[in-house]
């Protein structure tokens, strides 16, 4: 997906203005990286309230306004112009290359050129079967069905219409065929990424009259008697209306929200994405009359678990980071387990976010026979059984590819508080405040001496002993590439009412659109990145209709 970064607290990353330094850690979709939780608010003289107008410095006009040019803003208007309407772009970012959509390693595709030339028979049928029955068609059916129709040609458009270099991704996580997703390579080994991949695109936006505001925030929409006219926007202390016949909402959901993510998932989530995204998006349009929807859950981390504490956010080579999805044992701050950790390490993305919100803060817990294993040099993937079948995640990322300097981070996790270690199981437990931990280790060593895990039926490649001192126990929270959830919306992509009815001229797409993502997030690679491209494209031809009409 995306390489690691280092060095970065939570109180640094959320203080952080320049969106370089966070180029390397957005990871799925929305609009753009930036500064702050939920310190991302107006000053105390001016409106707060997503309702609220103030009055307007400058007044702009345009058929569309789009309010984000992350992956689905920038589709959204790709779509837009080549109807001939004219766009305005209101991005708060300060280019298009510090967006999620710019930055994730690629999305989802079905029936693109780069899988008919290689011989890869995926039918629109299949996945679209396996998304609806994956959320239990609690989604918009027909919004999902031509999102995946789009999928494939989306990215032969990105080669063939705009230069940018595609490619197949193999298939991590076990979905059946060699390849369903793209990366942006092509024949190179670097993901091309940033303005590199998304400027051919403002370009011709630009170049067919488009128009961009960057450093600019959307705030409020104009509502006229029940009808969505605009958008109005705060570029530093400048307020700007920019009156529209439609408007396309995609600000990239509220990762870099903290209250707003306490509000819906119930604990602490560290953003490795797109902190500029606080719920603008959403708020706007909810105070306009649009539903919320009914999914709401995380793209979690893959690759690690998180600890704000930790000098990082993540790291892919450090064991410290990484031993709490590799199946180990998980328990909560109770000391008792809460899931089938297996699961977790078979499905990091998708199942992974899910178990660790039901974790909440939650430690792995671990021997040194463990951690002597690994720093042995033995991989993961082999020290835990070589499970193709039960750990494919594990075989196509991890095998042949061991750890270096594992005590060394391990000792370091504990010298930085957020990882424990003791003598004795005892004290560990008091360590971390969960007596509990003391029983739940009798049991699960049993488990593991039995080959078989009576309380959730952990694959038995996952039950390693927890019984040669010292012990260690590495403390996580949740941490997310993107949030799901956000505005409800028809087929069309277009914000409802309270009724079920569309609200005229305003449509959501990208991370704040409720209606294309499920919780969990789909077990597909890249699906919220097709969600976000496809779902742009949806918005923008859809406004275009509407507008024609």
């Amino acid at each position: 997906m995306t390489k690691e970064t280092k060095g970065l607290t939570r109180r640094n990353f959320l203080a952080i203005g320049s969106m370089a330094a966070l180029a390397g850690t957005a990871a799925l979709a929305g609009c753009a990286p930036s500064a702050s939780s939920s310190e991302g608010k107006a000053d105390a003289d001016e409106p707060t309230d997503a309702a609220a107008m103030a009055t307007a410095d400058e007044t702009k006009e345009c058929d569309i306004a789009i309010v984000g040019a992350g992956g689905a803003g920038l589709w959204a208007a790709v779509e837009a112009v080549r109807a001939g309407k004219s766009v305005i772009v209101i991005e708060k970012g300060g280019n298009v290359g510090v967006a999620n959509g710019s930055l994730a390693g690629g999305p989802f595709m079905v029936g693109s050129k780069l899988q008919q030339e290689a011989g890869v028979e995926f039918t629109v049928e299949e996945a679209f079967n396996h998304i609806m029955e994956y959320g239990h068609w609690a989604t918009n059916a027909a919004a999902i069905k031509r999102a995946v129709e789009l999928s494939g040609e989306t990215v032969d458009q990105f080669t063939d219409d705009f230069g940018v270099p595609t490619g197949l991704r193999p298939d991590n996580y076990g979905a059946g065929h060699a390849s369903v997703r793209a990366n942006f390579q092509g024949d190179t080994e670097a993901q091309v990424r940033g303005e590199e991949r998304m400027k051919p695109l403002q370009e011709f936006v630009e170049g067919n009259g488009g128009e961009f505001l960057f450093d600019t925030a959307g705030k409020r929409l104009i509502m006229e008697n029940g009808v969505c006219t605009g958008v109005q926007c705060e570029q530093g202390k400048t307020v700007v209306d920019v009156k529209a016949k439609a408007v396309i909402v995609a600000t990239g959901g509220f990762l870099g929200n903290t209250d707003m993510m306490l509000e819906h998932f119930g604990t602490f989530v560290n953003p490795l994405g797109n902190v500029l995204s606080v719920g603008e998006g959403i708020d706007m349009v909810k105070a306009a009359g649009g539903q919320l929807s009914t999914q709401w859950g995380i793209a979690g981390n893959e690759f690690t678990g998180s600890n704000q504490k930790a000098d990082g956010l993540y790291e892919r080579g450090n064991a410290a980071f990484t031993i709490g999805i590799y199946g180990t044992l998980l328990v909560n701050n109770q000391g008792r387990r809460f899931s089938n950790e297996g699961k977790f390490a078979n499905l990091p993305l998708a199942l992974g976010g899910a178990i660790s919100l039901v974790g909440g803060q939650y430690y792995a817990v671990v021997d040194q026979a463990y951690v002597d294993g690994l720093n042995a040099g033995t991989d993961a993937w082999t020290l835990c059984g070589s499970d193709e079948v039960n750990w494919r995640t594990g075989m196509m990322t991890l095998k042949d590819k061991p750890l270096e300097n594992v005590q060394e981070n391990m000792d370091a996790a504990v010298e930085a508080g957020w990882a424990f270690k003791a003598d004795t199981v005892e004290e560990l437990a008091e360590a971390i405040g969960a007596p509990e931990l003391v029983d739940t280790l009798e049991t699960y060593n049993g488990y593991c001496d039995a080959g078989k895990d009576e309380q959730f039926y952990k694959p038995a490649c996952f039950l390693q002993p927890v019984a040669t001192g010292p012990f260690y126990a590495l403390q996580y929270e949740p941490s997310a590439w993107v949030t799901i959830g956000g505005i409800r919306t028809n087929d069309r992509l277009q914000a409802i009412d309270a009724e079920g009815m569309p609200i005229t001229g305003l449509y959501v797409a990208g991370a704040d659109n409720g209606t294309l993502m499920s919780a969990p997030y789909c077990d597909y690679e890249g699906y919220s990145l097709m969600c976000a491209y496809s779902g742009g494209r949806m918005a923008g031809m859809y406004a275009v209709e509407e507008i024609d009409a």
